[in-house]
């Protein structure tokens, strides 16, 4: 049954008649934006973030390397707010550090993080309860947009979306995650702007905010958004007729040399837009602190990263082949991984199906909505493969696994399009139970799926599980500890965690000056501001060389290896490899580029899969003491370090 429209500010042209004029035209039903069935998609949708927080509250956990340092900045606020994001493979021409462009995702979560006890399972579930709220946007836009039966049929994609995601990407809180889905609510108030809703720029705007500034690869395809969210709304003001009035007033405003009736031209176009601008100056007043603060600043060393690559883009070739395996339709969205693999095939069959469906909807004519949105899911899908071009060094799917909210959407786009093709008397109730049970079912999965999911890099956090208390128990709280590594397996992870646990401890703890960016200039510790050196060691070979040395007391040890006898087989093999390829290594030296074996471009997949058995296997470690301190050489005269102070 179609419903008969009257015209309204902000309705969309194929609400309006041909010639825009007055009289009501034949429409597609108006979504039923008062109906609060979507609240129950919402919750059901919802269900498997809130077991996965009640999973986590009976599990320990450690956090190490990038959650350890996010969390040290959650510990930072309120007395020392993070005006940045996290420390990433960014810097600039000198070698200094740099961080993504916002602290967004620790001041947002911050006051359920103090809520919750200020733990690290309270960072889990602040993370995630957050990610619920981003959800429930989402699902509340397209509700809005499409109405109740499309509601459920996006509750049901999103559920397979989130089982794709998984524990990781939902709860830990690393900032490469923290913007999917702040990232599929943009996409969604994009739209709903395009639809004339006048508060959608405010939402596209905060989405783009939390995402760019948790990771700055969500920046080339939010961006343009983001310009398409503030274009629109001034358009439709300039387009949109003048109010009623006085008719010598309106004469008088025609009289003035600004186009006729310009000043009579209603301004709820131009609300959304200005809270826009309110929002993105709130968002961002921490980066433009630290830029009126800090030299160098965070944006010069994004600006020096970014405009001279340490390696060239992939280039066009490779970026096609990439979004062609992340858009297989059994793939990354549905099963997750972070691999950037497999055939093209699937994901070329997946897009060429999905734009028939776009463009034999769009011939038609009768679901304008629909319509729209593939133009956008098209125009963005094409922003992405040119920002996928760009990316320089390894490729890895963390770095553009926003593609994965955008095939999603495009499932979401191909079943409406194939219902709005099917004869209405095949799509009415039976269709809506249907959804309705498999919606139901698939949330009991998803549900019980994640939360019996591990958490992640547990050959790191179970070793810190050890050797943190056994560390804190040799301290002496009324002394300040510096903390250094030499870990080539873990790239300093545990000690990161280490910090994060003895300062919860209520320990006095700092890093050096080179890995501000990471800990927050308050955390350095030049000579002078520590009475001893802690210093976190991985590998047998690295391990018997500290012991040897006078300084070094071993106070921790630990070792993950659970199958010992696999991993010496894995470690021999490696060694056998690199000597039949002319890299010949000893065991000690092969400790010592573990890790650039495993994540350097270029590598065999044999030696990669190799160090990465060696690496995820568990890799033995300890912790060593030195007190009172050593005589420690000038810090802050080499080019990784930032200048001690």
């Amino acid at each position: 049954m179609r419903a008969t429209l009257p015209l309204v500010p902000g309705a969309s042209d194929a609400e309006l008649g041909a010639d825009g004029g007055d009289e009501p035209v034949e429409s597609p039903p108006e979504p039923a934006r008062r109906d609060l069935r979507w609240v129950w998609v919402a919750v059901l949708v919802g269900l498997p973030i809130l077991a996965l927080v009640a999973s986590l509250a009976h599990r320990t956990w450690y956090p190490t390397g990038d959650q350890a340092q996010a969390e040290l900045r959650m510990r930072s606020l309120p007395r020392n707010p993070p005006l940045v994001g996290a420390a990433g493979r960014i810097q600039d021409a000198q070698g200094r550090q740099g961080n993504h462009p916002g602290p967004l995702m620790f001041w947002v979560t911050w006051p359920l993080y103090a809520i919750l006890g200020r733990s690290s399972w309270a960072f889990e579930a602040a993370t995630a309860l957050v990610n619920l709220a981003w959800l429930s946007v989402s699902v509340w836009l397209v509700n809005r947009r499409a109405g109740i039966g499309l509601c459920r049929w996006y509750g049901i994609v999103t559920l397979a979306l989130l089982g794709g995601y998984g524990l990781d990407a939902l709860s830990q809180p690393w900032n490469p995650w923290v913007g999917l889905l702040p990232f599929t609510v943009l996409i969604l108030a994009t739209w709903s702007t395009l639809e004339g809703d006048w508060f959608a720029p405010v939402l596209a705007v905060a989405a783009a905010s939390y995402a760019i500034q948790g990771h700055v690869g969500y920046a080339p395809v939010a961006l343009p958004l983001v310009l398409l969210c503030v274009t629109v709304p001034i358009w439709r003001w300039w387009r949109s007729p003048r109010r009623s009035g006085d008719d010598d007033d309106a004469d008088a405003d025609a009289d003035d040399g600004d186009g006729p009736g310009r000043s009579g031209r209603s301004p709820v176009y131009l609300a959304g837009l200005g809270l826009g601008v309110l929002v993105a100056v709130l968002a961002w007043s921490g980066p433009m602190w630290d830029v009126a603060t800090s030299h160098p600043n965070n944006v010069s060393k994004l600006i020096a990263n970014f405009g001279s690559p340490s390696d060239p883009p992939i280039g066009l070739h490779r970026a096609i082949t990439a979004v062609l395996q992340a858009a297989h339709p059994f793939g990354p969205w549905l099963w997750g991984g972070a691999a950037v693999k497999g055939s093209v095939l699937p994901g070329l069959a997946f897009l060429v199906l999905w734009a028939s469906i776009a463009i034999i909807v769009g011939i038609r004519r009768d679901q304008p909505q629909l319509r729209r949105l593939n133009a956008l899911l098209a125009v963005e899908t094409a922003i992405g493969l040119v920002a996928v071009s760009r990316i320089f060094g390894a490729l890895y799917l963390y770095t553009f696994r926003w593609i994965v909210a955008i095939v999603a959407l495009q499932v979401f786009s191909l079943g409406w399009g194939v219902w709005a093709l099917l004869p209405r008397p095949m799509t009415s109730r039976r269709l809506g139970g249907v959804a309705l049970v498999a919606l139901i079912t698939l949330s009991l999965v998803t549900s019980v799926r994640i939360a019996r999911e591990e958490i992640p890099y547990d050959q790191s956090w179970r070793a810190e599980q050890v050797l943190a208390p056994q560390t804190a128990a040799h301290l002496d709280p009324n002394k300040r500890y510096l903390i250094r590594w030499d870990d080539p397996a873990y790239l300093g992870g545990l000690g990161f965690g280490l910090m994060l646990d003895l300062e919860r401890r209520g320990f006095h703890v700092g890093g050096d000056p080179r890995f501000a960016a990471a800990i927050e200039p308050h955390r350095v510790m030049c000579p002078g501001d520590y009475d001893a050196v802690l210093t976190v060691v991985t590998g047998d070979h690295t391990i018997a060389a500290h012991r040897s040395a006078a300084d070094d007391r071993q106070i921790a040890a630990a070792d993950p290896r659970r199958n010992r006898k696999a991993w010496n087989r894995s470690y021999a093999q490696l060694l056998d490899v690199l000597r039949s390829r002319g890299q010949p290594q000893t065991p000690a030296n092969l400790e010592k580029v573990l890790n650039l074996l495993l994540l350097a471009p270029g590598q065999p997949p044999e030696v990669t899969k190799l160090a990465g058995q060696i690496v995820l296997g568990g890799v033995p470690s300890a912790v060593f003491l030195a007190d009172p301190a050593p005589p420690s050489a000038p810090v802050g005269t080499t080019a990784l370090d930032e200048p001690c102070r």
